[in-house]
């Protein structure tokens, strides 16, 4: 599970990865302060790019950055957003990708089994908090 004040070092983390326009493995490994940090950072990081990429392949919105896409997972408690049971696997699409693209009113966090079932109404998207609001709580 992850805490307040790691929430507060990844936010810390993918804000300098925004910042910057870099994403130096080196650096963000000496900023998340602990390997269990980095490879959360890492995994996610590699999760927005990919999915970033994908929607620029079908020439629709990529515009998710990985401190919006942290706020979304804290915001379900790092959940499926749609049984609110398991951990989450996957970033589904509430509109198909190549229909809606990768923003942030479009990305859940879901298990696999969720997301091929297709059966459950996708829920509200989270209401995007900035980073400096998400860390007073």
């Amino acid at each position: 599970m992850v805490t307040r004040e790691d929430m507060r070092l990844l936010l810390q983390v993918a804000e300098w990865t925004v910042q910057s326009h870099r994403h130096v493995m080196s650096t963000i490994r000496e900023l998340a302060g602990s390997e269990e940090h980095y490879l959360i950072i890492a995994r996610e990081l590699d999760r927005v790019k990919a999915d970033n990429a994908r929607a620029r392949s079908f020439h629709v919105e990529a515009t998710l950055t990985l401190v919006e896409w942290l706020i979304i997972v804290d915001f379900y408690q790092w959940k499926c957003a749609y049984c609110q049971e398991k951990p989450f696997e996957v970033m589904h699409h509430r509109v198909p990708l190549h229909k809606g693209g990768t923003t942030p009113s479009n990305c859940l966090p879901a298990c696999r089994g969720c997301c091929t079932r297709r059966k459950k109404k996708p829920p509200d998207p989270a209401p995007l908090i900035t980073p400096t609001e998400n860390s007073k709580g």
